[in-house]
């Protein structure tokens, strides 16, 4: 049995053009959930920001991914969750090659790929557990397109906003990254202070407020 839910709309540009410049370790700092960890780029394109368009795929059946594909509009990030399956490749040539023609943001994926020279030749973002020469077939069986999918550990919905980078994807509710923006420009602002302030001799310690916090607990031992 298929489920199919409505395709989220795409989110605002306002939105898009915001979370192009906050990198997912900027979210790390204020927030734990909604990483997918374990998944890295598997194409030099590594970098991408946009809608989630979700998808599950049911043991070794792609046939919901390619139902999916003909959904996505330029913006959509295909979010695919693939159970335990750590074998089998689920986005390849063709796949990628219709995504990218639809204008597919990026894709990210948590199991495999393949084809890794044709989906380089496509400039498109992928983000995997790897590749692998072992493909889904086209069954008929399962699946579901933009229900709520688990993903490296991440509960993402139909909707959500996706920020990629070399370190890796972030999952975030729209109103949640609004209300936080102002503090995620802060935290990257204070970067490039910060390392001037080193270069100058400030320690490390005393830039970030380590020092107190040890030296309160501390007890200093001769080896």
């Amino acid at each position: 049995m298929f489920r199919i839910a409505p395709t989220p709309s795409l989110l605002p540009n306002e939105l898009i053009e915001r979370a192009s410049k906050i990198e997912p370790a900027t979210v790390g700092h204020i927030q734990y959930h909604g990483f997918a960890l374990g998944l890295r780029p598997v194409t030099t394109a590594n970098r991408f920001v946009g809608t989630a368009i979700t998808v599950r795929l049911s043991a070794m059946d792609g046939s919901a991914l390619h139902y999916a594909a003909d959904e996505v509009q330029p913006g959509h990030v295909v979010v695919i969750e693939m159970g335990q399956d750590r074998e089998r490749a689920c986005v390849g040539a063709m796949v990628c090659f219709a995504l990218a023609l639809r204008g597919a943001a990026g894709i990210v994926i948590d199991g495999m790929a393949t084809d890794i020279a044709d989906l380089e030749a496509t400039g498109l973002p992928i983000f995997a557990r790897g590749l692998s020469p072992v493909t889904t077939r086209l069954l008929g069986n399962d699946g579901d397109v933009n229900m709520p999918v688990t993903v490296a550990g991440a509960l993402v919905r139909p909707g959500d906003l996706v920020i990629a980078d070399p370190n890796g994807v972030v999952f975030i509710d729209p109103p949640v990254f609004n209300k936080m923006y102002d503090h995620l420009v802060e935290f990257q602002d204070v970067e490039p202070g910060a390392r001037e302030e080193l270069r100058s001799g400030v320690k490390l310690t005393d830039r970030f407020g380590a020092g107190d916090l040890v030296r309160r607990s501390a007890i200093y031992v001769n080896p």
